[in-house]
């Protein structure tokens, strides 16, 4: 399937180079063609969501085969990127792409600041409630760190949990202090995202168009009921990398986070130390735990 979407991956509309790096490191999302039934109650359905009739090949595999990404996906090339309706930054790749190409998409493509301090903040994927006093002093203080260090903040983008609290206090910097900036990075799953078809398209000429058409989206987000294993995206983080492995509503990232901090880590800033990784883990389960390691 050949896609075209806008390159508008350079901060500043100005250097060609940011598409043309883009486009050298061949960037790819994967596509499930090979059918396997889902369960015997869904027998026309694949287990990665998708209707048999949206696969390519014919073959049906063995009642007991298990779903695998490497086996059962093809990989395309012209992923979706470029920029969200918020103004942030965002790309749609492989599940397997290596942590060094996104690395050079961090730095050499979207041009962020190398870190002085990663905190990968992790929680469970559902609502929960702070005290105000407590809630208060936990985001102040990340958010105090995040200023004053040149830190990243790494999530999982999702509009919930320890993420939305985040997001929230992220904006009140934006409303608060403009002239400062937070580098937040989601990194969530493409196909768990609602209406991500919709929240990708281009940004309109007119800055009140581009509102009224968010502003639609988010109005529209009543009416749509929202399918298990999808989650809104949290709209207030400057940058989005959405893994694909072929599969819809299937929140599982494995430990990519982890070994891309660990990646990153070990880049050097202005001193020749390896730049230092904080885990912060609020609330969750097993899940929460797998995620970190």
């Amino acid at each position: 399937m050949n896609r075209k979407y806008p390159l508008l991956l350079n901060p500043i509309y100005k250097d060609p180079t940011a598409e043309d790096i883009y486009n050298e490191l061949n960037i790819r999302y994967r596509v499930c063609f090979k059918f396997v039934k889902k369960s015997d109650e869904e027998e026309h359905i694949c287990v990665c969501n998708r209707p048999r009739k949206a696969h390519k090949s014919t073959d049906i595999e063995l009642q007991d085969t298990k779903w695998d990404m490497l086996r059962n996906t093809y990989e395309e090339l012209n992923p979706a990127h470029g920029r969200l309706q918020n103004g942030a930054l965002f790309t749609q790749l492989a599940l397997d792409t290596s942590e060094g190409k996104v690395e050079r998409i961090l730095l050499d493509v979207w041009k962020i600041t190398k870190p002085r301090l990663i905190m990968s903040i992790i929680g469970g994927a559902k609502y929960f409630i702070l005290s105000d006093r407590l809630e208060t002093n936990f985001i102040n203080g990340i958010i105090d760190v995040a200023l004053k260090s040149d830190a990243w903040l790494i999530t999982n983008g999702y509009n919930i949990g320890i993420v939305q609290v985040v997001g929230q206090a992220i904006n009140k910097v934006k409303l608060t202090q403009p002239k400062k900036s937070i580098t937040a990075i989601g990194i969530c799953k493409w196909g768990s995202v609602k209406n991500v078809e919709e929240l990708i398209q281009p940004l309109p000429r007119n800055h009140q168009k581009m509102m009224d058409n968010y502003n639609m989206i988010i109005s529209d987000e009543k009416v749509k009921k929202r399918e298990s294993g999808q989650r809104d995206l949290e709209m207030n983080h400057s940058h989005y990398l959405m893994l694909d492995d072929g599969t819809l509503r299937h929140y599982d990232t494995g430990d990519y986070r982890t070994r891309l901090c660990v990646h990153m880590a070990k880049l050097q800033h202005e001193i020749d130390f390896p730049v230092p990784v904080v885990t912060i883990v609020v609330e969750g389960g097993r899940d929460t735990i797998t995620n970190i390691y």
